[in-house]
């Protein structure tokens, strides 16, 4: 009993002091910064997990936007080579193939090591009909002619080899003359031509047709240089090929009906 009334008093008494009241109010509010301030470290950790979350989505996202870009270009890669290419064979069909020959279209496969010759090999043969002797023109003009036909591949002949000679027609004045090569893929060469010859830079080429290995009137090459021998006598002219034969990666087998058959 006198536990009870010891009790009743002091409840009484901290009611009626004011002092004992902030104290407890006090004491609410240590309580509650303490609750406050036990829950910084989980919020902490909330805040680091939500961000390290969204730097993964993030860094996702930007990989697979990587990984799309890289197979869009890839994509826009092959398509200009496919557009290239197509272009190429239109522009190969557009070649000025008379109408009495026949034509098929071939791809370089190789380019003799040999320095000193000038010979590629195309991925046509005779399972294709191709046989020694047809010409070889690409969109700009005569590249060389067959000199060796196997199953399914042929060797062409350039026109710059040292051992090719074509027989050519200044398309200007109709002068007849032999074009050289000397070895150079950037030049030929008609030698002996009388001083008096009617040649002038700019002056077109094209093949005469003699020898019956050329077709006529395919663009063989531009007069770049002539140069008058030391007795004045001859002239010799510097032609620069039509085609360029170092950069040509399809190119036209051309012969005539007659040769086909």
């Amino acid at each position: 009993m006198v536990a009870i009334a010891l009790g009743i008093a002091l409840l009484a008494f901290a009611r009626a002091s004011p002092f004992l009241q902030q104290l407890s109010g006090l004491g609410a509010d240590i309580a509650e910064v303490s609750s406050d301030i036990t829950d910084v470290p989980k919020q902490l950790l909330n805040t680091a997990s939500a961000y390290l979350e969204s730097r993964q989505t993030m860094r996702q996202r930007i990989q697979e936007l990587e990984d799309k870009q890289l197979m869009l270009s890839a994509r826009a890669q092959k398509m200009e080579a496919l557009t290239a290419e197509n272009m190429r064979y239109r522009a190969l069909l557009n070649s000025p193939v008379a109408e009495e020959a026949t034509m098929m279209v071939a791809r370089i496969v190789a380019v003799s090591p040999d320095v000193n010759r000038h010979l590629l090999t195309v991925d046509r043969g005779s399972d294709d009909g191709v046989v020694i002797g047809q010409s070889v023109i690409n969109s700009e003009g005569v590249m060389g002619q067959i000199v060796q036909v196997g199953i399914s591949a042929s060797r062409v002949l350039l026109i710059t080899d040292v051992q090719h000679g074509i027989p050519v027609l200044n398309n200007r004045t109709g002068q007849r003359a032999i074009a050289d090569g000397v070895g150079r893929l950037d030049h030929l060469v008609i030698q002996n031509l009388a001083s008096t010859s009617d040649v002038n830079t700019g002056d077109l080429w094209v093949t005469s047709g003699l020898g019956e290995r050329f077709p006529t009137g395919y663009p063989v090459g531009i007069t770049s240089e002539t140069t008058t021998s030391g007795d004045a006598a001859y002239l010799s002219v510097t032609i620069q090929p039509a085609a360029a034969l170092d950069v040509a990666s399809h190119v036209l087998i051309i012969s005539s009906v007659d040769a086909a058959e």
